[in-house]
């Protein structure tokens, strides 16, 4: 009796570990911050107010989207990048200068250089040669600490 108990716990063991699950290719393969290269219209932006206890965030995407004039940063493969339209609001980009990743291999933030001057802007996603939209995340500051912080969302043109 014990044998066949055991004989029909090998063969049930068995049977669910043959049981496995196909795994097919799940795509094909982009480079990380491959898809930076373009021309990018800001789209929509959130700003968030990080001096409350408990940080608030609201979408101010109608000031920047509903200007005649829209940012409009274009991103060259040579590392250069130039302003072809300035909106509204503050200018963390400049005119026109270098830019570079933090990693290339794994960027998580886009080095701007305009002249001497150097802007980091932490990235909200990586963009690649598929992605549509990227996101910039840009941290003004008061009194050495972080007290807004501006989520801008640009989209391809």
């Amino acid at each position: 009796m014990k044998t066949r108990i055991l004989i029909h716990l090998i063969a049930s063991l068995l049977a669910f570990m043959a049981c496995k699950p196909e795994v097919g290719p799940i795509g094909p393969a982009y480079e990380a911050g491959a898809g930076i290269i373009g021309i990018w219209e800001l789209s929509g932006a959130d700003q968030t107010d990080l001096s409350l206890p408990v940080p608030e965030t609201r979408d101010i995407s109608d000031f920047y989207t509903n200007s005649s004039d829209k940012w409009v940063v274009q991103i060259n493969d040579d590392s250069t990048y130039s302003v072809n339209s300035v909106g509204p609001g503050f200018n963390v980009f400049g005119t026109s200068g270098t830019w570079r990743y933090n990693s290339p291999q794994y960027p998580s933030e886009l080095h701007l250089t305009e002249d001497t001057v150097t802007t980091v802007l932490p990235l909200g996603n990586m963009p690649r040669t598929i992605d549509q939209n990227i996101v910039f995340v840009y941290d003004r500051v008061r009194c050495d600490k972080p007290s807004v912080s501006y989520k801008l969302i640009f989209t391809r043109k």
